[in-house]
């Protein structure tokens, strides 16, 4: 029996081209840490943070004044030919803001700069969540393998059995016919399980650009419970807010613009004519006669109120998935705990006297081929339930703030 197991063991690591050892286990916490290391999404994410808090200070900023220099009456004709008659103004002009859009566009570039900073975070938790969930399904594929190789162990057993009783004449000839199929058909299913773990391992580590030469931490994947939700706001309805306030400030911002912004004056004019000088003073102010802002108005109010039923959909949209997703994490622990509790140990209790049985003759191969094949198929579908129970935690996880940074990974395992 450990000749076999042993044998199978070496054919794996033949079969995969891996080293026996392997350099280290890879946790949930530790893939998604790498991941959300050097991330070139999550960096963008951030800088586009970065960029809109900035535009909040360029927001609130005054209106440069403008030096204006005037020189005339020179380079003409007859009097004004030369430059003894120039005169020259030289002014200094400041707008000033009087309906407040200065104060609008600052409100309106907060509610940017939130709703940036709120994007980069869920750029973080979508990249983890995407993680966590090649995580356990890298998980789910080494349980799968281990289940083949366990098959291929059995399968190599019973058909020594049947051939020690063929050649016994207790068992038909074909018997041994049939347990040599059944073995190739358990080591071509190992092979490709073995090929389905790999790949999934490579499609874990290519979140980080590494070398898949590591093993799966699989304690995780045998815990059913679901992280707790952050107190506060969920993250998409806190996006979909800080727009609705975007929009909302950008309203105040076209209705601002209807006002006019005057400019004032002031300055000196010298003449060289007379070697004497003067003040001059001015005022400029727009008149809104043929424009006064209403279409930007109007499309500022029709975003604004866009804005205002996206939140009422997206906490619809939200309110959905994760009673949905409740149900079906419910319900996947439940068949985890059933499976566990009484269908594998049901299971494997037949497993076991009817392979005594047919070591005493008291029934055909048949019938362990059956118990094997029940045995492996309960076993495969408790793996299916964990999975489906992980991928809905890691999902409602996302949805609910709790997959904010990799510390809500160490928190839960």
């Amino acid at each position: 029996m450990r000749l076999i197991i042993s044998a199978t063991l070496l054919g794996i690591a033949l079969f995969t081209g891996a080293p026996a050892q392997a350099e280290e286990t890879m946790t949930r916490m530790e893939a998604v840490r790498r991941a959300l290391g050097d991330d070139p999404g999550v960096a963008a994410a951030r800088e586009g943070a970065n960029a809109a808090q900035a535009s909040v200070r360029q927001a609130g900023a005054r209106a440069n004044p403008t030096l204006d220099l005037q020189l005339e009456d020179f380079g003409g004709t007859n009097a004004f030919s030369g430059a003894g008659g120039a005169q020259a103004t030289y002014t200094l002009e400041q707008e000033f803001s009087l309906g407040g859009d200065r104060r609008a566009r600052r409100r309106a570039a907060e509610g940017n700069a939130a709703a940036a900073f709120i994007r980069a975070g869920l750029s973080r938790a979508d990249l983890q969540e995407a993680v966590e969930t090649a995580f356990v399904e890298a998980q789910a594929a080494e349980a799968l393998a281990r289940i083949a190789t366990t098959r291929v162990a059995t399968a190599r057993e019973l058909s020594a059995a049947v051939t020690r009783r063929v050649a016994a004449a207790r068992d038909p000839a074909a018997a041994r016919s049939r347990v040599a199929a059944q073995l190739a058909e358990a080591e071509a299913a190992e092979a490709a399980a073995i090929a389905r773990a790999n790949a999934a391992k490579a499609m874990l580590a290519s979140y980080w650009g590494g070398a898949s030469s590591f093993e799966i931490d699989t304690q995780s994947f045998e815990r059913t419970r679901l992280r707790g939700a952050v107190d506060g706001t969920a993250p998409d309805i806190a996006l979909a807010e800080a727009e609705r306030v975007r929009a909302a400030a950008l309203v105040q911002v076209e209705r601002a613009k209807q006002a006019p912004d005057p400019s004032v004056r002031g300055g000196f004019r010298q003449l060289r004519e007379t070697d004497s000088a003067a003040f001059v003073v001015g005022v400029r102010v727009p008149l809104p006669i043929w424009n006064r802002n209403g279409g930007a108005i109007a499309a500022a109010r029709a975003e604004a109120s866009r804005a205002g039923y996206e939140v009422v959909a997206r906490e619809r949209t939200l309110a959905r998935e994760v009673a949905f997703l409740s149900s079906q994490a419910a319900a996947a622990r439940g068949e985890i705990e059933a499976y566990s509790a009484r269908i594998i140990p049901d299971t494997e209790r037949a497993h076991r006297e009817t392979r005594s049985a047919y070591a005493q003759g008291g029934l055909s191969y048949i019938e362990v081929l059956e118990a094997e094949a029940a045995l492996a198929v309960a076993r495969e579908r408790q793996i299916a339930a964990r999975l489906m129970f992980h991928k809905s935690e890691i999902r409602l996880a996302r949805l609910n703030g709790a997959m904010s940074a990799a510390s809500s990974v160490e928190s839960f395992e």
